[in-house]
């Protein structure tokens, strides 16, 4: 997928020492409940998104945001279940605040909606997380609510902010005015 600046594309073995060098960064770690990364993991998470690649139905679209020409900088993803998606993204500590995550996780959203076809797509970020919070406002998700103890990021019990992207359905929205 191009977007204006990025290029997302699937992820290549040969992509390992660019995606250790942002997974393995303490900065990242903060608000997700993975990482920093050991080489093993992020081994594990490359054959995670080439396992995905050669499925025969796919349910989960993980790619690696570059700029063209470039190695992988972030990640961005989305996990498909039953007409709902779940988008998550991560961008190295040394491009953040240059509108790429957003960037990224417009198109992906894009994509689940007019490609896939979502009905929903939901997105978490933790409270404390001002930026991500931001993101997903700007790509048009709604805060929904908040989860309690959500999530175990390094022994603690975190909250989450739940972001959701709901495609209407306005012929049914019509027909249910009309029914009282």
């Amino acid at each position: 997928m191009q977007t204006e600046r990025l290029l997302l594309r699937e992820f290549t073995k040969d992509d390992f020492a660019a995606v250790h060098l942002f997974a393995s960064d303490v900065r990242l770690a903060e608000y997700v409940d993975w990482g920093p990364n050991t080489s093993g993991e992020t081994q594990e998470f490359l054959e995670m998104c080439l396992a995905a690649q050669r499925g025969a139905i796919r349910t989960n679209f993980t790619l690696a945001i570059t700029l063209p020409g470039g190695g992988p900088f972030g990640s961005v993803g989305l996990a498909t279940d039953r007409g709902r998606g779940e988008l998550g993204y991560v961008i190295d500590a040394d491009h953040w605040g240059h509108g790429y995550a957003t960037e990224a996780a417009a198109s992906l959203l894009r994509f689940g909606r007019e490609t896939l076809g979502l009905r929903d797509i939901t997105a978490t970020c933790r409270p404390e997380n001002d930026a991500s919070a931001r993101v997903l406002e700007k790509i048009g998700m709604d805060h929904v609510g908040l989860r309690r103890a959500d999530k175990l990021i390094r022994g603690q019990w975190r909250d989450s902010l739940v972001f959701s992207a709901l495609r209407v359905d306005h012929t049914h929205s019509a027909a249910r005015r009309f029914v009282r």
